[in-house]
């Protein structure tokens, strides 16, 4: 009789050690369930809390990889997932002991969709005709906002107030009237807010905000803002400077900042803080009112040849110059006559700014076909193929474009996923 670990002779002349098959069987077993689970769960973690705007609920278990289970802080309410299938990030939802009526005014066995994105993460519960009929942000942890911490709107630089329930009160200050919204976190030490009106019921910006998200990942500290579709309508951006005329400047003069040339050939250089033509220095003066920017460039009247002040406009080849006439103190001008228009030669593309410039409160000064453009001239920096005819024709023109055999390998960095997403929230705009 053979014994346990002992060589046993199959009939066939190979010998088999029970005991190690055994556990090579037991390690199969265990790596194949610990891949069905690791496949299923789809980013779904224990702990994970979700907010749906009045009770937070926190992943308890995850049961054979394919049922997530989760309660309110008292374990009164209760929430189940099923994974529906094969689908990535697709659940149904479930009844469970103290869920008995499904919530939100959906059904038991409707489609709940995980969405990761890098910015935002949340479930949203669909009913019929793909109607979402809730939405719960996922809680990730956050240092709270700090007493007076400074927030670049791209126009404005609000200061934050923190009060003693936990909410934020941010306000600031333009042409004397005064601008403010404030902060609640869904809990304490979190990264989601609502979005509400001040005390002193001033402007709010951003009371079409369903919610807002701060997050600090690769070097950006911003808070967004989204709509009840989880887009996101506007950015906040961490800022050490109180001064927003002088943030105004630097965000629009990084837009048209660049190398060009004339229709003659002469070099002209735009630099944030100067000028040249032919090789010789210009006076540069960008020309505020209150401190916004008004889109005119003053180069005084020294020369050569570009003199007095002209109205910079961003297009796909270049920038065009407009003469205007302008009274010193207004913010109104009037267009005369055109100057030119300057080729761009930079180096990389002509919109490589929004690689490096978070672009929140300048987009309006664009029209939909540039800004179309500018959205997929960030994709094309990393190689994008396009199927569409014009896009492809444009960016095949440009000698720093090398398209990509697969367009799954282009990688956009953070500040370029938040500006796609703000130049698509200006498309958007009537």
């Amino acid at each position: 009789m053979a014994t346990a670990g002992t060589l046993k002779d199959n009939g066939s002349g190979v010998f088999t050690n029970f005991t190690v098959m055994k556990k090579m069987i037991l390690l199969l077993l265990a790596s194949v369930l610990s891949a069905f689970t690791l496949a299923f769960a789809q980013g779904i973690r224990v702990g994970d809390r979700f907010y749906d705007g009045f009770a937070v609920y926190t992943v308890q278990e995850i049961r054979m990889g394919t049922i997530v289970y989760m309660t309110d802080a008292l374990g009164d309410e209760e929430l189940t997932l099923e994974q529906w299938g094969a689908t990535p990030g697709v659940y149904r939802l479930r009844p469970s002991r103290n869920a008995e009526e499904p919530k939100y005014g959906a059904e038991f066995g409707c489609r709940v969709n995980y969405v990761i994105r890098r910015d935002n993460c949340y479930l949203e519960v669909i009913g019929d005709n793909d109607i979402v009929l809730k939405v719960l942000p996922l809680l990730n942890p956050m240092e709270d906002i700090a007493e007076g911490s400074l927030w670049y709107s791209g126009a404005l630089v609000y200061d934050a107030h923190p009060a003693e329930d936990g909410s934020v009160r941010l306000n600031a200050m333009s042409e004397g009237e005064e601008h403010e919204f404030v902060l609640t976190p869904a809990t304490g030490g979190v990264d989601l807010f609502e979005v509400s009106e001040g005390p002193s019921e001033a402007m709010n910006e951003f009371e079409d905000a369903a919610y807002a998200r701060r997050i600090r990942q690769d070097g950006l500290d911003v808070i967004c803002f989204y709509d009840k579709q989880n887009r996101i309508m506007d950015v906040l951006q961490a800022t050490q400077v109180w001064n927003a005329q002088a943030l105004n400047v630097e965000q629009w003069m990084a837009l048209i900042a660049g190398d060009y040339v004339t229709e003659s050939g002469k070099a002209v250089q735009i630099r944030p803080d100067r000028a040249t033509y032919g090789g010789k220095a210009l006076s540069l003066q960008p020309v505020t009112f209150n401190g916004m920017v008004t889109g005119v460039l003053d180069f005084g009247q020294s020369g050569p040849y570009l003199v007095g002040k002209v109205e910079a406009v961003p297009t796909p080849e270049g920038l065009q110059l407009t003469e205007v006439k302008m009274e010193d103190g207004e913010p109104w001008f009037e267009r005369t006559v055109s100057y030119f228009d300057l080729k761009w030669v930079g180096e990389g593309s002509r919109f490589d700014f929004a690689s490096h410039t978070l672009l929140n409160g300048v987009l309006h000064r664009y029209d939909k076909p540039l800004l179309r453009l500018m959205r997929n001239a960030i994709l094309a920096a990393h190689g994008y193929t396009f199927k569409s005819k014009d896009l492809k024709t444009y960016f095949e023109a440009q000698p720093w474009y090398t398209p990509v055999t697969d367009n799954a390998s282009v990688k956009l960095s953070l500040l370029e996923e938040l500006n796609v997403a703000l130049i698509q929230a200006a498309e958007r705009a009537e």
